[in-house]
């Protein structure tokens, strides 16, 4: 007859008390949206998309989560200011009512996968607002800034200025729209907007001021050449060189290049241009151009000159250099042999 010991009876008998699961749960959900280097990082995003609204809006939070399998079901949480709030459906609906309640930082996570990056929400206290997009702003996007009022009160006239100079006045229309915004438009812009009260005859005039800052997508390009000397026959290696921001890393660019404004190699993904075996005529001032798939942005680099050198202009070129070198040497050791037996 076999025994069984006391310990092995209590590890059969152990259970973990529900107090002790939920402690448990806890701590690897903390653990879990500690997370950075998880394959699924979620991102919030608004509906409509605006990071600054006023008490009364209705905002839909959507948990955008990348993933090949189309439809997959999923649990989702929601944090606020990195506390639970009540949710577990991919969008989650806001009625917003006050800022203590409603302002702050909203994430989303789905159960084994990271914590999306915060993005917050300003609820402002105010008769109008100027309303932007929560996320941050690159050349190339399409910019839509909107003059919003409070509920209840009628709109007699928008106004837009861009650095106190006016780009548009509407009776009607709220919106300010730039298609493809560039860094150059950068600036202080302040919508205002003459409202009545439903109940009251006269009409106040208010405003609302925000700076936008446009970000750079991606650097101005750089072209560079291998073997730094060339002779003709061997392989010429040009690239053109960009920095492209890590935020936007999913952007495709295509490059382009020129040799004397002809274009050698049209657009591609590429960004190097190869020559097997450059020839004579392949020398000239080279330039390349980087632009996004949608065109929207586009940058050209300085100019270089490329020369392919012949085999005997090359050793033209490399005995003029030993010559200099001798003489130099040459000199300097009469220099010392004079200095020398002088002293």
């Amino acid at each position: 007859m076999v025994k069984t010991s006391a310990s092995q009876k209590d590890s059969h008998n152990f259970q973990v008390p529900a107090t002790m699961s939920a402690f448990l749960a806890i701590v690897f959900l903390s653990l879990n949206m500690g997370k950075s280097g998880g394959a699924i990082k979620p991102v919030v995003t608004f509906t409509p998309n605006w990071g600054n609204v006023l008490p009364g809006d209705d905002v839909t939070l959507t948990c955008d989560v990348p993933s090949t399998v189309p439809e997959e079901p999923r649990t989702y949480h929601w944090y606020k200011d990195k506390r639970p709030i009540p949710g577990d459906k991919q969008r989650l609906r806001i009625s917003i009512s006050s800022v203590e309640r409603d302002s702050g930082d909203y994430q989303c996570q789905t159960i084994g996968g990271d914590i999306s990056d915060p993005v917050f929400l300003d609820v402002t206290i105010n008769h109008v607002i100027l309303q932007r997009p929560p996320s941050a702003i690159y050349e190339g996007d399409p910019l839509t800034l909107r003059c919003h009022h409070l509920r209840f009160f009628d709109e007699i006239n928008t106004k837009f200025y861009k650095d106190d100079q006016e780009i548009q006045s509407s009776e009607s229309d709220s919106e300010f729209y730039i298609p493809n915004i560039m860094m150059s438009q950068s600036g202080r812009y302040k919508c205002t907007k003459q409202i009545q009260p439903y109940d009251r005859p006269h009409v106040v005039e208010h405003s609302d001021v925000s700076v936008i800052s446009v970000k750079e997508l991606f650097s101005p390009p750089e072209i560079k050449v291998t073997p730094s000397r060339i002779i003709g026959g061997d392989e010429m290696t040009v690239r053109c060189d960009t920095r492209l921001d890590p935020l936007r890393g999913g952007t495709e660019l295509h490059f382009a290049f020129y040799r004397d404004g002809r274009t050698v190699r049209g657009y591609d993904v590429s960004d190097t241009y190869r020559v097997p075996s450059s020839q004579l005529e392949d020398s000239g001032n080279y330039t390349c151009e980087v632009r996004t798939v949608s065109d929207t942005v586009r940058k050209m680099s300085d100019e270089i000159y490329i020369q392919i050198m012949q085999i005997h202009d090359y050793m033209i070129m490399q005995n003029i250099i030993r010559l200099v070198i001798s003489g130099f040497v040459l000199s300097a050791a009469v220099c010392f042999i004079y200095f020398h037996n002088k002293w």
